[in-house]
């Protein structure tokens, strides 16, 4: 069972080709359902979706693509089916911060639009694979503007923006290494988990210690030490299928830990 809410996040699905798919003979109606399982569509007339369809196209993006540069135009929005993408810029001297994570079900890039502004960051793409839906800026727009009903999940789906930056800052700001690891896991298991049982979740993605460094502000060491001792505790463990935790009491009380 997810622990997310159904009607929040997309489910995890891949995209099947890199171009225009969809089920059957008939590519539009697959790519109409794929839509519509985000909330900023959910109830979008079909024929208003139909339309959205001539500017959209599935897309796999491998780890470590960008989906655009900080500064870019903004030219499309990406909306996210399977894999974990995160927001980041460079402050000083070559120096990156992360300002969001992005994950099944999220939207990227719908605040610049409405911002008037171009890419305010970059969008990197985190683990093995990232499944997406890429939708055209000025289809979006027009879209708006002949769906009046569209307007108050925009403004939902604007909000989000501003929910995956409180987020960071709740990592950042939880205090030591471990304790923001802690905090990373629990959000990340809070919307993307699974559950597999009373107590116990599993992340059903990989990313490297480098990846969860960067979104933790924390040294490679740090995070493989942390993690190293979550181990030997018994409620941590990794395969090729993700993460598992086995004591979701644990992890929460190291979130607080700090």
């Amino acid at each position: 069972m997810s622990l997310f809410p159904a009607h929040r996040h997309a489910p995890v699905r891949p995209a099947e080709t890199t171009s225009a798919s969809g089920t059957g003979t008939d590519p539009v109606a697959g790519l109409v359902a794929r839509l519509r399982r985000f909330d900023l569509f959910a109830d979008l007339p079909q024929r208003a979706l139909a339309e959205l369809c001539t500017a959209s196209r599935p897309l796999i993006f491998r780890s470590g693509t960008y989906l655009w540069r900080q500064g870019e135009v903004n030219t499309r929005v990406i909306f996210i089916e399977r894999g974990l993408a995160i927001t980041s810029r460079q402050v000083r001297d070559g120096v990156d911060r992360t300002y969001g994570l992005y994950g099944p079900g999220d939207s990227m890039g719908i605040y610049a639009i409405w911002a008037g502004m171009r890419y305010p960051t970059d969008a990197l793409v985190l683990n093995a694979s990232l499944s997406a839906i890429s939708l055209e800026t000025q289809a979006l727009l027009r879209c708006v503007d002949k769906n009046p009903g569209l307007a108050e999940p925009l403004m939902t789906e604007i909000g989000r923006f501003t929910e995956a930056f409180v987020r960071k800052i709740d990592i950042v700001s939880a205090g030591h290494v471990s304790c923001r690891l802690a905090t990373l896991f629990d959000n990340l298991i809070e919307r993307h988990g699974i559950r597999t049982g009373d107590n116990a979740a599993s992340l059903p993605f990989r990313l490297t210690l480098a990846q969860i460094g960067r979104i933790a502000d924390a040294r490679v060491e740090t995070v493989a030490r942390a993690l190293g001792d979550w181990k030997k505790q018994g409620w941590l463990s990794a395969d090729a299928s993700g993460f598992h935790i086995d004591d979701l009491a644990s992890l929460k009380a190291a979130a607080r830990a700090g």
